[in-house]
């Protein structure tokens, strides 16, 4: 029996980026995604129903309480969900996080394969781009825009995000690995191994939550989680001053862009996928009613970056090249 593997995401305000996030997933070989929103203001959770409809995902809105961070609420919510609690696999990730597989045919199934009942968890390092360049926001898919990251082995990479095997067994999600496990953990397969199969000694689900290794441990050799953690400068500069959902505080400071904006080499092995991925995203643009969503997240999106830096957004074409599109396709 096809093994159900079920991809977590939560979201808030990221229109733009849902169809690309979505198409990308999917061509990877996820069964199941599983997208979550709060309090959204643009026009995301609307797409994001269209194609639910279409069946090529499952959104679900959640209610964070007042001042605690959102993600915690979004976690919770979805270690309760069927498509978690029946998953074989899972996996937590944001929507500026693609998946990227070097080894076999790319795809999530044939890279568990040789893991799957030697392990509990696997951990996936960051690759961190910048924003290669790109002083403002368009509407491009992402892994082509931005090309530059961090050399291998930098400290920017040192973090990691997990698949989950059986995830049900587990109390809690956390931002970079399973909480709480219902036994006995440390021998195989209670284990939690890297994605060349090396053990992390340290990785404990409740006396010790390792979300990231020692730089001489970051491997990419069979796998990495691309992090589009910068995108371009505007986009950077609009997020300045709002609370992160993890934490709820203010980590978009100057620090923090120069620590992951990491634009020293060239990197394009998200572009092996080139070819199944334009072809999955132009199939979703073509559900009824998807393009001009897209379009009007992407204006919605534009006024948000204007209004975060004191411009009149009816003053930037992009957002009327946006509108003009949505209306065109009525």
């Amino acid at each position: 029996m096809p093994q159900r593997l079920t991809v977590i995401c939560p979201i808030r305000n990221e229109g733009p980026f849902v169809v690309e996030w979505v198409a990308w997933y999917r061509m990877l070989g996820f069964t199941d995604l599983l997208v979550l929103t709060n309090d959204c203001t643009d026009r995301s959770p609307a797409l994001l129903d269209h194609l639910a409809g279409a069946g090529w995902l499952t959104h679900v809105t959640h209610r964070p309480p007042d001042g605690k961070p959102a993600k915690r609420s979004a976690y919770r919510t979805a270690l309760a969900h069927d498509l978690v609690q029946s998953a074989d696999w899972s996996f937590l990730c944001d929507i500026d996080e693609f998946l990227v597989i070097h080894q076999g045919d790319g795809t999530v199934p044939e890279f568990l394969d040789g893991l799957d009942g030697h392990c509990r968890a696997v951990a996936v390092h960051w690759r961190c781009f910048g924003a290669s360049g790109h002083a403002a926001w368009t509407d491009a898919p992402t892994p082509y825009r931005f090309t530059r990251a961090a050399p291998h082995g930098h400290k920017a990479d040192a973090s990691f995000k997990s698949f989950t095997r059986r995830p049900r067994d587990f109390a809690k999600f956390s931002d970079h690995g399973p909480v709480f496990f219902n036994g006995e953990w440390g021998t195989p397969p209670n284990i939690m191994v890297d994605t060349e199969g090396r053990i992390l000694t340290r990785y404990h689900p409740t006396d010790n939550r390792q979300r990231a290794t020692s730089p001489g441990r970051i491997t990419h050799r069979t796998a990495q989680l691309n992090h589009y953690i910068t995108r371009s400068a505007e986009h950077f500069a609009a997020k300045r001053g709002t609370p992160c959902a993890t934490r709820h505080f203010d980590r978009y400071t100057d620090g923090f862009f120069e620590s992951y904006n990491r634009n020293e080499v060239e990197d394009l092995s998200a572009l092996r996928y080139r070819d199944r991925f334009d072809g999955l995203r132009a199939e979703a643009m073509a559900i009824p009613g998807v393009a001009r969503l897209h379009h009007l997240c992407c204006a919605d999106h534009v006024a948000w970056l204007c209004e975060r830096s004191g411009r009149d957004p009816a003053a930037d074409p992009r957002r009327a090249w946006h509108l003009n599109r949505a209306s065109d396709l009525g």
